[in-house]
């Protein structure tokens, strides 16, 4: 674990490779004063000539100097930011450079000289918790936002960032706690049978209470497989035999020639994943050897991990070539029906410019016996029905519930997993309120509930494991 402490810091914040500009961050207080040795100002908004005089907010234009010899190390931008308004919350310097990696390597070797330290990686977003900057879940989301692949993880990421789970959170956890207060009262104190009728009301309060934000927490949780999704991507896998059109599918979907196609079967003989962004759900394709019994070792192999990518996938795509017979179609898909459930399986009839399958209504019926219900018909070479695959993304994305429109979906298992078992402790407290003999194990539980939430916005959550969470960050995070 690495050893924090309050000294200045800094790291460039842009991804490693040549660009126009390179952003180098800067934060500690007193890290003005420090990097004055190696900033030179030419022209400010003011007189200024140093860079800690800089007000807070403002840019100025300079070079970067040497402080070993003088020499300029590159033509900048400096932007003064002034505690606490700043990311971190500290004292904070931007030098907008340009993007070579050598003139970003000499300045930071030019701030080390000058006293300022290289951060760790996710030390700039741990110091703006630290600091009350932000909550754990809204820097976890930080994260989130740098890795997002389409509109809708951006959406959601954003939201958990600008604190919206951290808000709703905080609303959960200042009603819980004033539930908790009168909950210790009706423990505290003796009543006698005046106070039978304002016992009574109390505990209905307290119930009350506890079954209304019982309801939010359990909304942000059946959010979470449609969050999931935004946050792992949607795994969709192509299964048939050889050559049903798997890998002509695959190329049409992504847009490229991703998979090798030849008229040789076996010719896949491993799993091929590829990334697409159908209406901004991020979706992961998984095209797959052919399913068939074989005496070759390696498609064997092949063949068992398009069974495993199968049962492991939110969606299959089970490909029907126009020549398969009823028996084969059958035996295909059987052992994946029964494992994953038919209601998750799509019936595709492929190559349907080269006619219909003369078998096609006997493979529905015995299809449908097995639980599968959806069947369209494409031709990946036409492009024909093509959208309606993708209508079965969005239509299987779309039932999946969850608040987005709200911006609350659940996208980290960390904060799932914290949040379902604060609503298992909820769950447990309203029981035991049932009964006036239960209160003081309700106030033990819902304490527990009450740190199980604490962990996701930071309250609670030990110093290893947020250490532990921002060292995954990027450097200069």
């Amino acid at each position: 674990m690495y050893a924090y402490d309050d000294e200045p810091i800094c790291a460039c914040s842009t991804p490693a490779g040549i660009s126009g500009i390179a952003v180098i961050r800067v934060s500690g207080d007193g890290c003005g004063v420090l990097a004055d040795r190696c900033a030179r100002i030419i022209r400010s908004g003011g007189e200024y000539k140093l860079l800690s005089e800089l007000p807070g907010y403002s840019c100025a234009y300079g070079e970067v100097i040497d402080p070993t010899n003088g020499d300029t190390v590159d033509e900048v931008v400096f932007t003064h930011f002034t505690n606490p308004h700043s990311y971190t919350g500290e004292e904070m310097i931007e030098i907008s450079c340009h993007g070579s990696s050598a003139v970003k390597q000499e300045i930071l070797r030019c701030l080390g000289i000058c006293g300022i330290r290289l951060a760790y990686p996710g030390e700039f977003s741990r110091r703006a918790f630290i600091n009350g900057k932000m909550s754990l879940a809204s820097a976890e989301a930080v994260m989130d936002v740098i890795n997002s692949e389409s509109e809708r993880q951006l959406k959601a990421a954003d939201s958990l960032m600008t604190g919206k789970l951290a808000k709703t959170i905080k609303t959960i956890e200042d009603e819980l706690y004033g539930a908790m207060a009168l909950i210790e009262m009706l423990v505290e104190f003796d009543h006698d049978e005046d106070d039978t009728e304002s016992e009574k009301e109390d505990i209905g309060k307290v119930v009350k209470t506890m079954k209304e934000q019982r309801e939010v927490l359990y909304n942000l949780c059946e959010g979470y497989t449609k969050g999931r999704i935004l946050s792992e991507r949607m795994r969709v896998a192509l299964i048939g035999l050889p050559n049903s059109g798997k890998s002509t599918l695959l190329n049409t979907l992504t847009g490229f020639d991703r998979a090798i196609v030849t008229e040789v079967a076996g010719t896949t003989r491993d799993t091929i994943e590829t990334a697409v962004d159908v209406d901004g759900i991020p979706v992961t394709l998984i095209d797959t050897a052919g399913l068939r019994k074989t005496e070759d070792f390696i498609e064997s192999i092949g063949i068992g991990r398009a069974m495993d990518a199968g049962r492991s996938a939110d969606l299959v795509f089970y490909m029907i070539a126009p020549d398969i017979s009823v028996e084969d179609a059958v035996i295909g898909v059987s052992e994946l029906a029964e494992d994953i459930g038919g209601e998750y399986i799509t019936g595709v009839f492929t190559k349907s410019d080269e006619g219909e399958n003369p078998r096609e209504e006997e493979i529905r019926d015995a299809l449908e016996d097995m639980g599968i219900t959806r069947f369209i018909s494409v031709s990946a070479e036409e492009e024909l029905n093509i959208d309606k695959l993708e209508d079965v993304i969005r239509e299987y994305y779309e039932s999946l519930g969850g608040r987005q429109e709200e911006g609350l979906l659940i996208t980290n298992s960390r904060h799932y997993d914290r949040l379902k078992s604060a609503l298992k402790d909820l769950d447990t407290a309203i029981d035991a309120m049932a009964d006036s003999a239960g209160i003081e194990i309700c106030s033990a539980v819902l304490r527990s509930c009450l740190d199980e939430i604490g962990e996701v916005t930071g309250k609670t959550v030990s110093a290893s494991l947020a250490d532990t969470i921002f060292s995954r960050f990027c450097i200069g995070k």
